[in-house]
C-alpha cells in the first residue's frame, strides 16, 4: 500500500473513532436550612433543613463565607462534596442574601393584566 493510503487510511479511522466523553467538574450539592451548633475548634457546624433533619458539615480554609459569620441560629443556603464519608462546605451563604436562592423563597410575580372585551 502506498504513503497516501496509509495516511488516507489513519485519517479516516481517527475521524471515525470515538472520544471520550468529557467530565464537567462537580460543583456540589446544594443545601439550606437554619445552623443547630457551631463548633469552632474542630471547624464543624450542624444545619437543620425545612424537614428538621440535621446534617453536619465541615469547613477549611478553601470555604468561602458569604454575608456574615457562622452562628447558631442564622439561616444559610451551602453547596458541599463529600471527601472520606464527611461533607465539607465550599461556599456557604449566610442571612438575608440567601433568601433568594433557596429554591422554596416566594418570588413575587406580577398582577395579572385583565382582559378588556372589544
Amino acid at each position: 500500500m502506498s504513503r497516501i493510503g496509509v495516511v488516507s487510511l489513519l485519517a479516516v479511522f481517527l475521524a471515525v473513532s470515538p472520544t471520550p466523553p468529557t467530565r464537567s467538574k462537580a460543583h456540589g450539592v446544594a443545601f439550606s436550612g437554619t445552623i443547630s451548633t457551631v463548633d469552632t475548634a474542630g471547624k464543624t457546624f450542624v444545619v437543620r433543613n425545612a424537614a428538621g433533619k440535621d446534617t453536619r458539615f465541615l469547613w477549611t480554609s478553601a470555604t468561602k463565607v458569604i454575608g456574615g459569620e457562622l452562628k447558631a441560629g442564622e439561616r444559610v443556603t451551602l453547596r458541599y462534596l463529600d471527601k472520606e464519608g464527611k461533607h465539607i462546605a465550599m461556599s456557604v451563604s449566610v442571612g438575608g442574601a440567601m433568601a433568594a436562592r433557596t429554591p422554596n423563597a416566594q418570588t413575587p410575580t406580577a398582577p395579572a393584566t385583565p382582559i378588556v372585551g372589544r
